[in-house]
């Protein structure tokens, strides 16, 4: 049998890596958080000088943003748009729309694009300023 001395031992060890554990955890999510933030930023710097993006404003905290592109349509979301909400409404925003325009028919792979079709569209959003906290960087996409 094990005395209580002993008992309280392995109680205090248990109990000791287990905070361990969870401080290490704390220290490796912030290191990736600033990671995160690291890519994130020359990922943005880099997005400012070739994305080219139109913005109009059309209320006082209502803004229209476009952005071509020459390729399928994948997604209705765009960090170059993302970016520029982010600069004309710095404390957050709300979707009120997000389109893909286009004159004919949308192409459905990239393989269309490379001769029979035009894949040229233009994605637009239209935002209103909001007071909504920035989404936290995260390793594995939006949730």
């Amino acid at each position: 049998m094990l005395t209580n001395t002993l008992k309280t031992g392995i109680l205090i060890s248990l109990f000791s890596g287990a905070a361990l554990s969870l401080s290490a955890c704390s220290t490796v999510t912030s290191g990736i958080d600033s990671v995160g933030h690291g890519v994130v930023s020359v990922g943005e710097s880099m997005q400012r000088k070739i994305a080219d993006v139109e913005v109009k404003q059309l209320k006082q905290d209502q803004f229209f943003l476009a952005q071509s592109f020459d390729e399928p349509v994948n997604s209705l979301d765009s960090w170059a748009l993302r970016i520029e909400s982010r600069e004309v409404c710095p404390q957050g925003y709300i979707y009120l729309s997000r389109n893909a325009r286009k004159m004919g028919k949308f192409a459905y792979s990239a393989e269309q694009c490379y001769g029979e079709m035009n894949c040229s569209y233009k994605l637009e959003w239209q935002i209103q300023c909001a007071d909504v906290p920035e989404e936290p960087f995260s390793l594995f996409g939006k949730s």
